[in-house]
């Protein structure tokens, strides 16, 4: 951290132990990270070392995340030409125990229907509880690590309008896309847009406060977030810098006392930066707002 020179690296493309398939979603644990990669979870050390893997049951599904001893995983089924999307509830071996929540999924292909931006559908697990995002309005369902509802956060909010700039933005998106550009004339043929952008964006625990952010932007370069404390009591709203990689997706990032920290590209150098933008103080008895970020670079060249 004084430097931010590279420690190490560690895995490689493939199917075998310590490799990751077609893409590696790394959860930070307490003492070890958690990697999600196509049909299976890879646990390592915080120094890189494999500890195990545990192969996935069946069916698809991504983004396994803990809860307690076990995980909570998203899956999609199709029935009489129906496209549906659950949120799961896995024992500690992946095995299926509950359906937490089941729907129709808005991207209903056979149907020749896209809708994009409808609604949220998004979680996140952090000290054995599950925040569940479902539907367009500012709601938050908060379970325990037994996948009990504790409580809901709710606030009234009026939406974004989603306009003709942000269409376009969104097409932009899938040409540039390698893996859907040979998709482009069908999607675009097929795109149902909302009238207004869902309520919101993410949601995350960090540091004993829960941040929720919106898709409203003061700026294009700050956008709206609102921190509640542990319990789901209002503390403050506030604008944060952000980097978008793409016109839906900020680039990774996180918050760690009072600093958002965000892992971005640099296409001129092809170099990835770590940005780091202090916006507030840990006790959260006063709040500031930084116009810029405060960059340090380490020197990770990308392949």
């Amino acid at each position: 951290m004084k430097d931010f020179k590279l420690v190490k690296k560690f895995g490689k493309a493939g199917e075998g132990p310590q490799e990751f398939n077609r893409f590696a979603a790394i959860t930070p644990l307490k003492d070890k990270l958690l990697i999600n990669s196509m049909n299976k979870l890879s646990y390592f050390t915080k120094d890189g070392k494999y500890i195990r893997e545990i192969k996935t049951k069946g069916g698809f599904a991504f983004l396994y995340l803990p809860l307690g001893d076990k995980y909570v995983g998203r899956g999609i089924g199709n029935k009489d030409n129906t496209r549906y999307v659950s949120i799961n509830l896995y024992d500690k071996n992946l095995n299926k125990i509950d359906t937490l929540l089941n729907q129709e999924d808005d991207n209903q292909f056979a149907k020749g229907s896209l809708k994009i931006l409808n609604s949220s559908l998004n979680y996140m697990t952090f000290n054995d509880k599950l925040y569940l995002v479902n539907g367009s309005d500012f709601e938050v369902k908060v379970y325990d690590s037994s996948a009990k509802e504790i409580m809901t956060i709710k606030r009234d909010y009026k939406r974004e309008k989603f306009t003709e700039e942000n269409k376009q933005a969104v097409f932009d998106v899938i040409k540039n896309s390698p893996q859907q550009k040979q998709f482009f004339d069908v999607i675009k043929k097929m795109a149902v847009f909302p009238k207004e952008w869902p309520a919101i964006a993410s949601v995350f625990e960090r540091d004993n406060i829960i941040y929720v952010s919106t898709f409203k932007s003061s700026d294009k370069t700050k956008y709206e977030f609102f921190l509640f404390d542990a319990n789901g009591k209002f503390i403050h709203s506030m604008y944060i810098p952000l980097k978008f990689q793409t016109a839906l997706q900020p680039y990774p990032m996180s918050i760690k006392n009072g600093n958002l920290y965000q892992l971005i590209e640099n296409e001129d150098d092809e170099e990835w930066e770590l940005h780091r933008s202090f916006i507030h103080n840990t006790n959260l008895t006063k709040f500031s707002e930084v116009t810029e970020n405060v960059k340090t670079s380490s020197k990770l060249k990308h392949k």
